[in-house]
């Protein structure tokens, strides 16, 4: 089948390709351009290398395998980071698991009428002669850090 097809486009537009190259231009050309570039230098200068061009490529390298390293130890310490549970809590955790629970109506009552919180605690504060009256009606035990405050 391409032989149809070839035989149907050299019918048409024939062998010729249609560029051409003057005659005797190739007998020529190699003459004519050594005669165009510029001279060649005998013996190229040579130039000597400093200690720190000599150096720069084992620096960049070194430098490299540091920068590895470090962004290896930033993953790692990230990566340990998500091993977060309540067996294992953070420091800044852990803390907050341990101090006493307040609900969340004290502080939002203490946001909306800080005055009123005032007079609720010198009421309740008025009702107790001694810590132990106050632990044993809130079934609430002080910790031991806080033995040594003396009440007026």
């Amino acid at each position: 089948m391409t032989n149809d097809y070839d035989k149907i486009i050299e019918k048409r537009y024939g062998k010729d390709p249609g560029m051409r190259v003057p005659a005797g231009y190739f007998d020529a050309f190699r003459e004519q351009m050594m005669r165009d570039l510029p001279p060649y230098p005998e013996q190229a200068a040579t130039v000597r290398m400093t200690r720190w061009q000599k150096l720069k490529p084992y620096v960049y390298l070194a430098a490299m395998f540091a920068g590895i390293w470090l962004m290896m130890q930033v993953f790692r310490n990230v990566g340990d980071m998500g091993n977060v549970n309540l067996d294992n809590p953070p420091a800044q955790i852990a803390q907050i698991m341990q101090e006493p629970d307040l609900s969340s109506d004290y502080y939002l009552s203490s946001i909306s009428a800080p005055l009123e919180d005032l007079g609720i605690e010198e009421e309740l504060s008025g009702q107790y002669s001694s810590i132990e009256d106050f632990e044993a009606d809130f079934n609430y035990k002080i910790d031991p850090r806080y033995d040594d405050i003396k009440l007026n």
